[in-house]
């Protein structure tokens, strides 16, 4: 029978708060009960634990530039006032996740910050670190992550071509356009200290999909794919680059998309 106290008990909230030291007595003791007893719990309370890095650090240019009025309205709707009062005069993890939160919700971009902390909770033994990385971050997105504005193509170009500089290859926005979506952007990002070129896009559904390229030195591979986060993706590597394709769409479809790219993509 499954406990009805477990979805509250085994929260992210509860979990965060459990690290914290903010729980009474007797709820720490069901914690740490449900923790013995529930390995997938165990496993989640060790990923937050890990996840102990100077965030205010990474988030202070994010900060200096957000709407704080309105931040702080949409804090006090989704925190009793006791918490606002703790947020106000410190930050421990809730309160980034609290902050996290209202910035996805404004629309302030937090990919590189993101990627940053994830990177560092991984390795990278057989290339699959990476994927995971991307397709965490990529299923918080939606069509309003990318945008409604038309499409500019000169701004679209340059984006492209400064990633292609970083990581040593020749983009441009009629390389990489695929049958059926619109092309969004392109920009750099970080995963474990090294570049990482994503070129966005929007699918015929109007759900989001993303190109993801690394330098790599591990040589080519044969493409190959698997399923994150209730999308397809498709992988494949060159001798100097690995490549992903991910989105919502069909399968096969995807399949077809990555064949086009892997076969115009050159250095």
């Amino acid at each position: 029978m499954t406990d009805p106290n477990r979805e509250t008990i085994g929260s992210d909230e509860m979990l965060v708060a459990f690290l914290d030291g903010e729980l009474d007595p007797d709820t720490r003791k069901q914690v740490e009960n449900l923790l013995e007893r529930d390995e997938a719990v165990a496993d989640r309370l060790r990923f937050l634990s890990s996840s102990n890095l100077p965030f205010r650090d990474a988030f202070i240019p994010l900060l200096d530039s957000a709407p704080k009025a309105k931040l702080d309205a949409m804090l006090a709707e989704i925190l009793p006032p006791e918490q606002v009062r703790k947020q106000a005069n410190g930050w421990n993890r809730r309160g980034f996740l609290a902050a996290a939160i209202g910035f996805i919700a404004i629309g302030i971009a937090v990919d590189r910050t993101f990627l940053g902390v994830q990177s560092s909770l991984h390795g990278d033994q057989d290339g699959s670190d990476w994927r995971s990385v991307v397709a965490q971050y990529m299923s918080l997105y939606t069509s309003d992550t990318l945008g409604n504005a038309p499409a500019d193509v000169a701004v679209q170009t340059e984006q492209l071509r400064g990633v292609g500089v970083k990581l040593g290859l020749n983009l441009t926005p009629e390389l990489v356009q695929l049958p059926g979506t619109t092309l969004k952007r392109a920009q750099m990002l970080t995963y474990d200290g090294k570049a990482l070129g994503q070129i966005t896009y929007l699918d015929a559904a109007q759900a989001p999909m993303a190109l993801c390229i690394v330098q790599s030195s591990k040589g080519a591979k044969a493409p190959d794919s698997e399923r994150r986060h209730g999308m397809n993706v498709i992988y494949w590597s060159s001798d100097t680059h690995a490549f992903m394709l991910i989105g919502h769409e069909s399968l096969g479809d995807i399949k077809a998309m990555g064949d086009r790219l892997r076969h115009v993509l050159t250095i």
